[in-house]
């Protein structure tokens, strides 16, 4: 009698388990399923295609079924091993169920039967009445046809179940009925895709020989999740409809045959039940299967493609396979989720319900968080807050402005920049000076340099203009000088961006400082803690130190609003000084006919006295005139002083005085030991939404860590093992073969220094060009980006061709020293070989045939050189480092040439 339970079905799953899916059968036991994507099997395709026969013949469970009735949601059979039979149905509500009441009214579904024979569950009423219920439960009548994304869940545990997840889905659909709206065929091929997505499903897309190929799109969406369709296995049903010797018969042979659309897990045809013969025994089902696959063409099929029994064995080894291969990645996504769960969990701390749990929570945060602020502003980025150089990470915003200091520096010089720039509202240019060539919108790109426009004036102009201010402002000065407040008057004329520039800078800096406190407080607080602190404690400091800042700015700048000029040293005097000659000097020339750069060494030329006289008398016919041109020399030396003396101000006096160093004590612990219990309270106290969290994130942590315990302790057949990685492949590993071990004293014939050495190490992974300046990252090609069909080593230049093999330099490794008579220590007309430095080992091959080894003629590879002395030329080169050499010891290699050499076939020797 067939039972749901047929034991001959699941020994046949069973055949090919293996501890490796045991360990994940524990994985999904203690609820890891619901957290990381685990293995399972998912049975799609168009309506009426045969899915639900498919998953019914792989687990023998009897699905109720209608002509008129197909699957109207997901339904999940999850089979488990334990000591006792028992079965369980539940309900896991969709995405669709907002409802609160509704998902636990969906949740509260549940049925569990225990020590239940299989004969007892195995009647298809029972079943039916069970789908029935649960249908009524999600809403589903008879009457009512739509579609749910709720999940069936039926948990079937046995002492000989293995842990396997079938997963049966809706039908999909492409034309709409009164049954069947286009809402219903939206939700059928969302819930086909939620489980296509997952990379560890995988797809059984079934298709049927009934209909044509071009009318089911299962393939087509199962490409958009699995472009290379590496975990789809195609399973055509329904071969009996397609008619002996028909078009359509051909074409789905061609299917399985693997030739109209190539799967990477191949094809597979099984016969299902018809409609007459829905009641037979399931041995009945597969014995008629198997007479039907052993007549006309479809006989002509191998024996794996056909029939159930050859699914199940094919399933299995097909899932063992699959895990193993994602084994790997299994184990990093729950190493992330638990590094996930664990900082999300120190960010809410321990449980705090007292007001001392609550100051230490807060005291704990405020360590930290006044750690960072000392690192940031001293440049030293050591916490993990600051983060690595991570492709991805080291080039987003968020990881520059986690710099504080550098965020400054860069502030800073974009302010200095902005003042030299435009920090003066004219620039004055002498009488005949072109204007300067300038980029304007490449300027105005620059920060706090957005509404710049640059302005001249010639230096008559800016006289002219003084000369008119002079005599306006004339008091008790004596004739030939100026009132002394025109100087200061000029200059707070020229100074005017000044302010703009500085407050653009100061609010620059204090958003920075703003927004590097939030990503501190956004890395150690949760969401729940981070707008308390912000709100009740740390926003208003930041305000404060706000308007502090901005105090400071406006003492700053009040004094070149209103202020005299007061230099101090001789700097302005020299300057002044300098100016006055250079200008006297340039009207001296003009006025003697001078033009260029006359006065040199060897540049002479007489003038007469009158000429002399001439020329001093008009370097001023005017004191008015005269005294504007020494205002304007002043108010230049001024502002050259001044303006530096203003940068350093604003970056010393209002950015690190006032924001950058009391920055360091705007929480601390001292400010929490400070603070009020209803302060501590405000903003420390557990509502019990966190109190759920933490709950959560613990059981979530505890099963994932008992996962990677599980996973851990397995241990990977070798022949499953993924190739090493990266790190493993060193430049010694690459360059050392197992079958050709080194002398153990090898002296070079061309002495290579350490330096020698350590370069081509470097060479390895980064390109140095010029001088030891700057290194770039190189793209990883061979061992030191050549190509790997070249010599792996290429410490002499490129590879050099060489057809003077009768030459007595021998090119065999070993030592390589040259003797007078042009031979070659270390090379032997042996197959063996010798070296001054070391023994030959010994050949461990005595039964191969040598002219099968490769021959060593061709290109030489590697160096040469020619002894000065003997006039030799030696190569130097193993080639026992690449292919197809590398499979060979050097005395295999020899031995080769040897016999090659004995037998007339003289190779082009290298070394070995």
């Amino acid at each position: 009698m067939s039972s749901l339970l047929d034991e001959k079905a699941m020994d046949q799953l069973q055949s090919q388990q293996s501890e490796l899916l045991d360990k994940i059968d524990e994985l999904r036991a203690i609820g890891v399923g619901g957290l990381v994507e685990l293995p399972q099997i998912v049975v799609c395709g168009s309506q009426s295609s045969g899915k639900s026969s498919v998953l019914e013949a792989i687990s023998r469970v009897r699905f109720p079924t209608k002509s008129n009735l197909c699957t109207r949601f997901a339904t999940e059979f999850v089979l488990r091993r334990a000591s006792e039979i028992r079965i369980k149905v539940s309900i896991d509500p969709g995405d669709s169920r907002s409802d609160v009441e509704e998902q636990q009214k969906l949740q509260a579904f549940s049925s569990e039967e225990r020590d239940m024979s299989p004969e007892t569950f195995s009647s298809s009423d029972n079943f039916k009445t069970l789908i029935d219920r649960a249908r009524e439960c999600m809403g589903l009548s008879s009457v009512n046809s739509e579609f749910s994304d709720d999940v069936l869940k039926i948990e079937i545990s046995g002492p000989e179940q293995p842990e396997l997840t079938l997963v049966d889905l809706p039908g999909l659909y492409y034309s709409t009925s009164s049954e069947q709206s286009a809402e219903g065929k939206a939700l059928v091929e969302r819930l086909t895709e939620r489980y296509m997505k997952h990379s560890r499903s995988i797809i059984l897309a079934v298709i049927s020989a009934k209909n044509d190929y071009h009318n089911q799109n299962i393939l087509n969406i199962a490409q958009r999740f699995d472009p290379n369709y590496e975990r789809v296995l195609g399973i055509v049903t329904q071969p009996d409809n397609a008619e002996a010797g028909s078009e359509q018969e051909e074409t789905y042979l061609q299917f399985i045959q693997n030739k109209k659309v190539k799967l990477q897990l191949g094809w597979h045809v099984l016969r299902n039940r018809s409609f007459e013969k829905r009641n037979i025994s399931d041995d009945a089902r597969d014995a008629q299967e198997k007479s039907f696959f052993e007549n006309g063409k479809w006989a002509s099929l191998s024996r794996n493609q056909v029939g159930i029994e050859a699914l199940r064995t094919r399933l299995s080894k097909i899932l063992l396979r699959h895990i193993s291969r994602n084994l790997p990645s299994l184990i990093m996504d729950i190493q992330e989720r638990i590094l996930r769960n664990e900082k999300a969990l120190r960010k809410m701390g321990d449980p705090r319900a007292t007001v001392q749990d609550q100051r230490q929570f807060l005291v704990g945060i405020s360590s930290r968080f006044a750690r960072i602020i000392n690192q940031a502003l001293n440049g030293s980025y050591t916490d993990d807050f600051f983060g690595g150089f991570k492709e991805g990470i080291a080039n987003t915003d968020e990881f520059y402005f986690r710099r504080l200091r550098a965020v400054i520096r860069e502030l800073n010089e974009h302010f200095a920049e902005a003042m030299s720039i435009g920090g003066c509202r004219r620039m004055i240019l002498f009488d005949g000076m072109p204007v300067p060539g300038v980029d304007i919108e490449l300027e105005r790109s620059k920060p706090y340099m957005h509404d710049w426009t640059p302005q001249y004036v010639l230096q008559s102009t800016l006289e002219e203009e003084i000369k008119e201010q002079a005599l306006k402002s004339r008091g008790i000065e004596l004739p030939g000088s100026a009132n002394p407040l025109l100087v200061g008057s000029l200059f707070r004329d020229q100074c005017e961006p000044w302010e703009t520039i500085a407050e653009s800078h100061v609010l620059n800096a204090w958003d920075s400082v703003q927004y590097f406190v939030q990503l501190v407080l956004k890395y150690l607080t949760d969401d729940h803690t981070r707008p308390l602190l912000i709100r009740h404690l740390i926003g208003p400091e930041l305000e404060k130190m706000k308007d502090s800042l901005f105090e400071k700015l406006s003492e700053l700048v009040s004094y070149s609003k209103s202020g005299h000029p007061l230099p101090v040293g001789e700097t302005f005097l020299s300057k002044v000084l300098k100016s006055r000659t250079n200008r006297q000097v340039a009207m001296l020339k003009r006025n003697l006919g001078l033009t260029g750069s006359f006065f040199g060494d060897n540049n002479q030329k007489t003038f007469s006295a009158s000429d002399l006289e001439r020329a001093a008398s008009q370097l001023q016919s005017s004191s008015d005139q005269f005294a504007t041109a020494e205002i304007i020399d002043q108010m230049q030396a001024y502002y050259e002083t001044a303006i530096i003396t203003f940068v350093d101000n604003v970056t010393i006096l209002a950015i690190e005085n006032r924001l950058l160093c009391t920055l360091e004590h705007l929480f601390t612990s001292r400010t929490v030991v400070g603070m009020d219990d209803h302060q501590i309270e405000e903003i420390a106290a557990e509502p019990l939404s966190i109190q759920v969290e933490r709950k959560r994130l613990n059981e979530e942590l505890n099963k994932l860590r008992k996962a990677k315990r599980t996973l851990n302790a397995f241990s990977v057949d070798e022949q499953s093992l993924r190739s090493p990685p990266t790190l493993a492949q060193t430049t010694h590993r690459a360059l050392t073969h197992t079958s050709a071990p080194k002398p153990k004293d090898v002296r070079p014939a061309v002495a290579s220094s350490a330096s020698g050495v350590k370069s081509n190490k470097q060479a390895a992974s980064f390109s140095h060009s010029g001088s030891a300046e700057k290194f770039q990252q190189r793209p990883s090609i061979g061992l030191f980006g050549q190509s790997t069909t070249g010599t792996p080593l290429n410490l002499f230049g490129p590879p050099q061709t060489r057809n003077d093999s009768h030459r007595n330099g021998s090119q065999f490794g070993g030592n390589g020293t040259s003797s007078q008579n042009g031979q070659v220590s270390g090379s032997s007309s042996s197959p063996l070989g010798s070296s001054i430095h070391s023994t030959p080992t010994k050949n461990q091959n005595h039964h191969f045939d040598a002219a099968k080894l490769p021959t060593t003629f061709g290109p030489a590879l590697g160096c040469c050189k020619k002894d000065p002395v003997t006039r030799v030329t030696n190569c130097y080169q193993s080639i026992c480092t690449i292919h197809p050499y590398s499979g060979y010891s050097p005395e295999e290699l020899r031995f080769g040439d040897y016999t090659r050499r004995n037998n007339g076939m003289l190779g082009h020797h290298l070394a070995y």
